[in-house]
């Protein structure tokens, strides 16, 4: 019943929304499906489903796609679905400081646009997608306070690439940054270039 209730709901928002490009319709369902496998019910700052997504807290959207994610202390439950790779035009993702569990998704590579990304202080375990080295853009990546057993995911990331990294782990065949060097910033770095 529920499910019926869901699909009788993305119908009738996009039968009653001016034109929508498949792209859009595709975040759309992947943010519905972040909302549904996370128990967005429970969320502290719950979304209302039956408004635009311009509405849902953080949610940044810019030319009609979404842009940013910033669902961080949230008291998110359950697994990120793999639906979340529809966000192809994200730069900004930040899932940290709830109680998410299982694996990231795979086919991460497929966010090229991906700035920032961070899961932190969650429960994830299993590998590391290897996707991430195909994340040219990737400036911050934040891993910390999880459960991953499996890093080889990182290990063909550029030496340069990042000017944040925070696995709070013994890795020793990456060697992402140095503290001394010019490129590594901290201030303004998540929500830069969103608008």
């Amino acid at each position: 019943m529920r499910l019926r209730k869901t699909a009788f709901l993305l119908v009738f928002v996009f039968t009653t929304t001016s034109t929508i490009s498949a792209q859009t319709y595709r975040e759309f369902v992947a943010l519905v499906e972040v909302y549904r496998n996370t128990k967005g019910y429970n969320w502290t700052e719950s979304w209302d489903l039956n408004t635009p997504m311009t509405t849902w807290k953080g949610v940044t959207i810019k030319d009609g796609h979404v842009v940013g994610l910033d669902l961080s202390n949230n008291n998110l439950e359950g697994k990120i679905p793999l639906t979340l790779i529809n966000l192809k035009h994200l730069k900004h993702l930040d899932l940290s400081g709830n109680k998410l569990k299982g694996r990231l998704p795979g086919g991460i590579g497929r966010m090229t646009q991906l700035y920032t990304f961070n899961v932190s202080n969650n429960g994830l375990s299993g590998k590391i997608p290897r996707g991430f080295a195909k994340l040219a853009k990737l400036k911050s990546l934040q891993l910390a306070n999880n459960n991953f057993e499996d890093f080889r995911g990182l290990e063909e990331i550029k030496k340069h690439q990042l000017v944040f990294f925070d696995m709070n782990s013994d890795f020793k065949h990456l060697q992402l940054l140095s503290l001394k060097s010019q490129n590594v910033r901290m201030a303004n770095l998540e929500y830069e270039d969103i608008e």
